[in-house]
Parts: structure tokens; C-alpha cells; sequence
């Protein structure tokens, strides 16, 4: 029983590291300053909130000025 239990619990770690959003660095032309949004892990039985919080977090940093240094 505790081997099955600890299988799962391995493949479910996994598969949520395997899930992860790379973080996305963001840098303002005229401050200088350099920002990052994530990482967010997903949970591959739920919804998509971790992508909806990458994308709330780009956007908002972009309407300031911020421009994305790496791809998201």
C-alpha cells in the first residue's frame, strides 16, 4: 500500500513539474527595471488559471511600458 501511495505521488509531482510555465521577464525601456510574471505550475486536472494569471500578469506590466525579453 505505502509503494503504490508513493508511485502516484511521484507521477503526480511530475507530471505537475512538467506542467510549469517558464517565467517571462519583462524590462521597461526608459526605467531600466526588469520584472518577472511566473512561474505558474498547472494542475493538469483543473482549468487553465495558472496560463490566465501569466497572461493578467504580462498585461498588466505591458500597459505600463514593459516590454517581454523572452518569449511567454
Amino acid at each position: 500500500m505505502i509503494g503504490i501511495i508513493s508511485v502516484r505521488f511521484v507521477m503526480v509531482m511530475g507530471l505537475a513539474l512538467l506542467s510549469g510555465c517558464a517565467p517571462v521577464y519583462l524590462h521597461h525601456p526608459e526605467t531600466g527595471k526588469t520584472v518577472k510574471c511566473g512561474p505558474y505550475f498547472e494542475d493538469p486536472a483543473s482549468d487553465d488559471s495558472a496560463r490566465l494569471l501569466k497572461r493578467g500578469c504580462i498585461d498588466g506590466y505591458e500597459r505600463q511600458g514593459y516590454d517581454q525579453i523572452n518569449g511567454g
